[in-house]
């Protein structure tokens, strides 16, 4: 029945993390005195509270038009394991909690949880978005993952992403004209005030000027639902960037395919890394149909030199990997002639870029396919990981990928399984290299950098009787603490 919610929350020990929560830090104790106290060293504090934003059924709720399929996807969140946290970063700090809510409706979709190690889960099928928060002691190493598994119909395809905290500005990359292709843009206001946003598009001729993008106003507590086709039109290779004012949205792009009456898949995807001179997406499985899209978002052409990163070391590109894209504009560069396997990329301008690839997954011409966006991130600082979207579903197989840039890298690998047994693994990565690690049996997994500059990624991947279903989710730092600024005390 459409509107439904169903939640609980389940044992498992261990847990998932996904950069993208809103961190509130522990209160400031100020010493009272007669005399001024000199400016000291911030002590870092254990953030208390985390909030991450899901963005619900992407299919419900477009602006001016009805609903003409029911839609589910499922939420799974917990706080981080002791096992990977900094000794007692998540002690004490009073009453302590996780729990899943519906955006502004004041009141938990799940009952809270207070010990580490229970996965809180539920299932959306409105449109609406869905609020993750820790508090207190449950609060430091949270995550959230939204993720749907559709086997047969017009929807057929399997799609996992992390749950976001608002931001005033970002990047997304996915989309295509072909028939059938559409764009959905979600925009959720955690906020209690209206925010305003504009999207700019980037194309393959440069900007698109459309007012369809400007000056949308999403309310406080609600969410907004943009088809970007009717912005974006045939343009090919779209590129789009989200500024808020006033307030911030958690943006998500979920990109379907249907074409004619065949089922080609979809995903949704996140902001990748801010415009600059290098990005590096992890987690490229390719075996087929491939292609990296490069935006420029200056008012500069850009030179863009692009390789791969393979388990044996770099590779350049059959067409030597030089390519010249205009000021605000995007392109499309093939790598479908790669032989089929793990690779990252590894893209470099003259001047700032943004990169993601699409992978596209198909037995045969004419069957059915799905497609999967991997996107640029950040290298590993801290400590990333995911929960692994498989809660009970049989036949989804993960897998952890790694790519090491510049110097030979090296992180510690934890898995947790569904009964609880924790192992560590410590893997090497060569130089401008990738690495790949089943994860096999897990729950949820973790990477705590050792060395070297590492990014990562999780493949998750399903099989039936007409192909392969795939998608890839980026794993980035999550902030633990955080260091409030120094104040001094002021005599009277």
């Amino acid at each position: 029945m459409r509107g439904l919610l169903r939640a609980s929350a389940v044992v498992a020990a261990g847990a998932g993390l996904f950069l993208g929560v809103t961190y509130l830090q522990a209160p400031i104790n100020l010493a009272h005195g007669t005399t001024p106290a000199p400016a000291t060293k911030a002590q870092a504090e254990p953030v208390v509270q985390a909030q991450s934003i899901c963005p619900g059924p992407e299919a419900l709720g477009i602006q001016g038009l009805p609903d003409l399929v029911a839609q589910t996807v499922s939420v799974t969140a917990a706080a981080a394991p002791l096992a990977v946290l900094p000794w007692g970063l998540a002690a004490g700090q009073g009453a302590s909690s996780l729990t899943i809510s519906g955006l502004g409706s004041g009141g938990g979709w799940t009952a809270p949880v207070t010990v580490r190690g229970q996965v809180v889960t539920a299932q959306i099928s409105t449109a609406r978005s869905a609020l993750f928060t820790g508090v207190g002691a449950m609060a430091p190493g949270d995550v959230a993952t939204q993720w749907s598994w559709t086997r047969t119909g017009d929807s057929r395809g399997l799609v996992a992403a992390p749950c976001l905290p608002a931001a005033a500005s970002s990047w997304l990359i996915a989309g295509g004209a072909e028939p059938g292709r559409l764009e959905r843009l979600v925009l959720t206001n955690p906020g209690p005030n209206p925010v305003t946003v504009d999207l700019s598009v980037l194309g393959t001729h440069g900007l698109i000027d459309s007012p369809n993008g400007q000056a949308l106003v999403v309310a406080g507590y609600t969410r907004m639902v943009v088809l970007l086709n009717a912005i974006t039109g045939s343009e090919r290779s779209p590129v789009v960037h989200v500024s808020a004012q006033g307030g911030e949205v958690a943006a998500v792009l979920s990109d379907t395919w249907l074409d004619g009456v065949v089922p080609r898949g979809g995903d949704d995807v996140v902001s990748v890394a801010a415009p600059a001179l290098e990005q590096v997406i992890a987690g490229v499985p390719i075996q087929g149909r491939a292609i990296l899209r490069v935006g420029v978002p200056g008012d500069g052409e850009a030179v863009v030199q692009a390789r791969v990163l393979t388990a044996s070391g770099p590779r350049e590109l059959p067409f030597a990997g030089v390519t010249r894209v205009g000021a605000h504009s995007t392109e499309d560069i093939d790598l479908s002639s790669l032989a089929p396997g793990a690779y990252a990329v590894q893209v470099r301008g003259d001047v700032p870029v943004v990169a993601a690839v699409m992978v596209d997954r198909r037995r045969a011409a004419g069957s059915p396919s799905d497609l999967a966006w991997s996107v640029a991130t950040l290298p590993i600082r801290t400590l990333a990981g995911m929960a692994l979207p498989a809660s009970g579903d049989k036949g989804l197989v993960q897998r952890l990928d790694l790519a090491a840039t510049t110097d030979l890298g090296a992180v510690l690998v934890t898995t947790v399984t569904a009964g609880g047994q924790v192992s560590t693994q410590r893997v090497a990565i060569g130089a401008d290299s990738v690495s790949t690690l089943s994860l096999d049996g897990a729950t949820s997994v973790w990477v705590t950098p050792v060395s070297g500059l590492v990014r990562a990624a999780v493949l998750t991947t399903a099989s039936d009787a007409r192909g392969v279903l795939l998608s890839v989710t980026p794993l980035a730092d999550l902030t633990l603490s955080t260091t409030p600024s120094p104040l001094r005390q002021l005599r009277d």
